[in-house]
């Protein structure tokens, strides 16, 4: 008992230095990776406060286990704070926004743990109400793999490498927690109306959790540094280009529309392209592409990117 009272103290350690790490990163910088990377390593305390109450005190446990055989009202609020946390830290990392498909995964995890409680109380039941939390597990595995190749190209290889490493791990581990639960939940606990003794504990689940708060950590060691200079020079590359695209369509005294519409070009959006994402008439565009080339004294599509590039070159080694 010693042994697990010391284990369950150097993991309460753990995840708060994790958290602390995290939390005043959010207070320096006001990032919501960090907000929502603290919030999903309070969970894990939260979870292992609990579970080592359970461990420790037999009345407590008792009680818990009935309720959690009942309606699982604390279980099942540890389990969607970590989903929905989880699945946000890994969004917002790729600086990306939840799509349907998140919300729809989360909104059915949460109807399938408030169903799952009606059954008869059986080993089962128990198993099917654990099973859909590690398949949440292994699709946030997925979505940052996903995600880490989607934008390895638009982001830091920092931002890359725990996308890449967070998506193994929770493949990974969502796989092995399905494993173990099911051998203990078929061979260890008992259900039966006589006896009630539940193993809270899942050893998988832990290695997991640590690995990821020391992950955290490391990040903050070596990595933090790094990824707060990138973050800072693509900000002041894109305020620098910003500013040199204003100053190119005010000398070219090009109107709102004409600047909306010349960006595009840039990007060489053909007419109709441009006409559907600006809500415009295929006319209407035409007539605001003629007019930016009189301005620009150009006739092929071809010399608007030449052009633009030539004066901001210019203007860079005037400035220099």
């Amino acid at each position: 008992m010693i042994i697990v009272f010391i284990y369950n103290i150097l993991l309460i350690v753990l995840y708060t230095i994790a958290l602390s790490l995290t939390m005043n990163a959010y207070l320096k910088e006001k990032k919501k990776f960090f907000l929502a990377l603290s919030c999903y390593l309070l969970f894990y305390i939260l979870d292992n406060i609990i579970i080592y109450m359970t461990e420790f005190l037999n009345n407590f446990a008792l009680q818990y286990n009935e309720a959690f055989m009942n309606v699982p009202a604390a279980k099942t609020f540890i389990f969607m704070g970590n989903a929905i946390f989880f699945l946000l830290s890994v969004v917002l990392l790729a600086d990306q926004k939840f799509h349907s498909l998140d919300y729809i995964t989360l909104v059915l995890l949460l109807m399938w743990m408030l169903f799952i409680p009606l059954m008869a109380n059986s080993a089962l039941k128990v198993w099917l109400y654990y099973l859909p939390n590690q398949l949440f597990s292994f699709y946030v595995g997925m979505r940052a793999l996903n995600l880490a190749k989607k934008f390895q190209h638009k982001t830091s290889e920092v931002t890359y490498l725990y996308l890449k490493r967070i998506g193994i791990l929770a493949i990974i581990f969502s796989i092995a927690i399905i494993l173990e639960d099911s051998y203990v939940i078929f061979n260890v606990d008992q259900y039966s109306s006589l006896t009630l003794k539940i193993y809270n504990r899942n050893v998988c689940e832990d290695i997991f959790s640590i690995i990821i708060s020391s992950l955290v950590i490391y990040f903050f060691i070596h990595n933090y540094q790094l990824s707060s200079s990138f973050n800072e020079q693509a900000k002041t590359k894109e305020q620098k280009e910003a500013a040199h695209f204003q100053a190119f369509c005010q000398n070219y005294q090009f109107t709102q529309r004409e600047q909306d519409i010349f960006k595009l070009l840039l990007q060489n959006k053909q007419n109709q392209e441009i006409a559907d994402e600006l809500y415009l008439s295929l006319g209407t565009v035409k007539a605001h592409v003629h007019n930016i080339f009189v301005k620009l004294s150009i006739k092929k599509r071809t010399q608007v990117r030449t052009l633009y590039e030539q004066k901001i070159e210019e203007a860079n080694h005037f400035s220099y």
